[in-house]
């Protein structure tokens, strides 16, 4: 009984001490990251979460006369700071160490790194899916090289929140490809379902 209780009571501790670890951020699927650390930020305190959408005001006077505003709104910055330098990974540290004193310059920084700024992602919005309407296989492409690009392509379109099914991709390949592939695109269409950026199928 004992040892169940000591094991139990491990377990409880582990568990209460996790959730007050946020979600590493590995460089990768930023997206998710952001709504998973959007989470925990709540978690720790709804004003910690706000720390994140406001620029921070350091008063210059002496910290003793600070207003308890001004001393609550450095604190939950404190820790919002806090909790997005343990969850960066050693890359992103270095970017925003040395120039970004705030947790609002540190979330506004990553926004801008790893989802572009509002402009350029406007951009691709208007680009992107008339580049995949328009897809072709340029004259000195390889099949490889084809699909590397409409590959590329896909994922970005796919980053915006666009995602498109394999087995219609499959078909605007098949589409693209010259008559003089004709038996590729037959093939093809047997690998129907299959991932089509298959090194070993894609080369020469």
């Amino acid at each position: 009984m004992i040892t169940s209780f000591a094991f139990l009571f491990a377990i409880h501790t582990n568990m209460a001490e996790g959730i007050k670890t946020s979600s590493k951020f590995d460089g990768l699927n930023f997206p998710i990251w952001k709504v998973k650390m959007t989470i925990f930020l709540q978690f720790l305190e709804s004003q910690v979460s706000k720390a994140v959408t406001k620029p921070l005001i350091v008063s210059i006077s002496d910290e003793s006369t600070w207003s308890d505003i001004s001393t609550k709104e450095f604190d939950v910055n404190a820790k919002a700071h806090y909790a997005l330098l343990q969850a960066l990974n050693d890359d992103d540290i270095v970017r925003v160490i040395h120039y970004h004193k705030s947790a609002y310059e540190i979330w506004s920084h990553l926004i801008i790194t790893h989802e572009g700024k509002l402009q350029v992602k406007r951009v691709k919005i208007d680009l992107l899916p008339s580049q995949y309407k328009k897809f072709s296989m340029h004259n000195n492409d390889s099949i490889y090289d084809m699909v590397t690009r409409f590959t590329k392509n896909t994922n970005d379109l796919a980053s915006l929140g666009d995602a498109i099914d394999n087995d219609y991709m499959v078909r605007k390949v098949i589409r693209a490809l010259p008559p003089s592939l004709e038996v590729k695109a037959i093939t093809l269409k047997e690998l129907n379902g299959k991932k089509i950026t298959h090194r070993s199928y894609w080369q020469p």
